[in-house]
């Protein structure tokens, strides 16, 4: 999950991948204050975080070049540098075809029924990515380079598809997909909705490799892009918004699924029109999410553009024209003036309320750390006293008898008596010392009283910020109702067009 995260961060936060790009001192900050804002408090002193914080940023720079990347102390140096080396001059094709071709029984043809459908089982995913890891003397993009080879072991075409998958390695064959003849006169009519690729086909595949969690994600990063690119960076008008919305976000899906999986274009394109379909009202709710929050942070330029939807009527080339007014379930007609203080308000709160659940939750992995065996340090250290005390008693009940034992042989005379009772106390004084060692080791297991007081300390705090989280949520709750029929207004005229009248 973590590495999802920071994959979205750095997609919707730094610059587009390249050579010449620089880590600045902002980016350092932004980066840590997020980090300190979502994850665990000891989360960067883990190397296995460290290194999933290197593998994503490896992975978004990927289809560039390769880097050098260091993390310490707060303070990231990164480098960009291009591969030398394109796939298909590598020395290394063959010996991955060679593996290819060894284990054979690893290969599923005509997957699920379909002739155009390949399954590599995960078994000789790893074989190959074991090798590619083996490979140092090459600078090659090493994801490139297995897809490259996959492609010359299955005599494949540019446009079929190779999905390099967590468990997987997957085929799509698209030259013989089926697809619909699409006439030149069609192209921009409901019989090239999906690229002309049939329905039935988009439907198959998007069951197979998106799961409902992974979409939530993927189309929450699409309408985080087309506000940032379009709406913010490009600035463009709302007339431009209006004729070309569902192309620009339908185009971020598409260069989305490239990027993720393989090249191929003309499948990705239908795919991106299909999962836009199926997943329309989600990612317009993100995006008016997105583009309330940044009224709440009074970005300008959205304000701006939300200004039209309060116009009611404008001219364009000598006609009037009904714009799409922000209005509620209820008949209630929202404008930025009106909005303005509830959004300020709600996202405010729910940031608030965020970061304190995020500190809420740091706080109980540092009180899990100071827990021993399900119990707190207080109850842990009273369990420790009461297995000492069982111990002690123990000792005391021998010492007893031990006493015992001494009296008898001060008085008795017979040998064989003698020998038996100094057996009996030499072999109570062994169990008696193991009784000792045995408390001693129990004593050095009692926790220091500074952990006690820390743990006391830190369940003040979790309750302190609980009190808080639970007005942050009432004063949420309170506007939770204003919030959502804006935000259900918002997507309304988001997804509207302005009327001829």
């Amino acid at each position: 999950m973590s590495y999802s995260k920071l994959s979205v961060y750095l997609k919707t936060n730094l610059r587009a991948p390249s050579v010449s790009f620089n880590w600045t001192d902002e980016d350092n900050k932004k980066f840590f204050d997020y980090i300190d804002e979502n994850f665990p408090q000891d989360y960067l002193k883990k190397d296995k975080n460290l290194f999933e914080i290197k593998q994503a940023f490896k992975d978004y720079f990927e289809h560039v070049g390769y880097i050098l990347f260091q993390i310490k102390h707060y303070q990231i140096r990164l480098k960009v540098f291009e591969y030398k080396i394109e796939p298909k001059e590598s020395e290394n094709v063959d010996a991955i075809i060679d593996i290819i071709d060894k284990y054979e029984e690893y290969i599923v043809e005509n997957y699920r029924g379909k002739e155009d459908q390949i399954f590599i089982e995960l078994e000789l995913k790893d074989k190959i990515f074991d090798y590619i890891k083996t490979i140092k003397e090459e600078n090659v993009n090493k994801k490139e380079l297995v897809k490259y080879a996959i492609r010359e072991a299955f005599e494949l075409n540019d446009s079929d598809i190779v999905m390099l998958k967590k468990e997987c390695i997957f085929i799509k064959k698209c030259d013989i997909l089926k697809k619909n003849i699409i006439k030149s006169t069609e192209e921009k009519t409901i019989a090239n909705r999906y690229n002309g690729i049939d329905e039935e086909e988009l439907s198959s595949f998007n069951l197979e490799h998106f799961s409902s969690k992974e979409d939530r994600s993927f189309f929450n990063l699409a309408a985080r892009l087309f506000v940032d690119r379009y709406l913010i960076e490009k600035n463009i008008s709302n007339q431009d918004y209006e004729a070309n919305v569902f192309g620009y976000v339908q185009s971020i899906i598409t260069q989305q699924l490239i990027i993720t999986y393989d090249r191929c274009e003309d499948f990705f394109k239908g795919l991106a029109g299909y999962v836009l379909r199926i997943h329309f009202q989600e990612v317009f709710e993100d995006i008016a999410e997105i583009i309330l929050f940044e009224v709440a942070m009074s970005n300008k330029q959205i304000i701006e553009f939300l200004k039209y939807y309060s116009l009611d009527v404008v001219v364009v080339g000598g006609r009037k024209y009904r714009v799409p007014a922000l209005e509620a379930e209820n008949g209630l007609k929202w404008n930025v003036v009106s909005m303005l203080s509830i959004v300020k308000l709600y996202v405010k709160t729910n940031s608030a309320g965020k970061l304190v659940s995020n500190s809420i939750e740091k706080i109980e992995d540092e009180i899990t750390l100071l827990c021993r065996d399900g119990l707190t340090p207080s109850e842990y250290n009273k369990k420790i006293l009461e297995e000492k005390k069982v111990l002690t008693d123990e000792l005391i009940k021998s010492d007893n008898i031990l006493e015992r034992y001494y009296d008898s042989l001060k008085f008795t005379k017979n040998e064989s008596e003698k020998n038996t009772l100094q057996k009996e106390i030499g072999s109570l004084k062994k169990q008696m010392q193991g009784i000792r060692e045995k408390r001693s080791k129990i004593s050095n297991k009692s926790l220091l009283r500074s952990d006690v007081n820390k743990y006391l300390a830190l369940e003040k705090e979790k309750d302190s910020l609980a009190n808080v989280l639970k007005k942050e949520k009432r004063i949420l709750g309170q506007n939770e109702e204003a919030f959502s029929s804006i935000k259900h207004a918002l997507v309304k005229a988001l997804i509207s067009k302005k009327k001829k009248l």
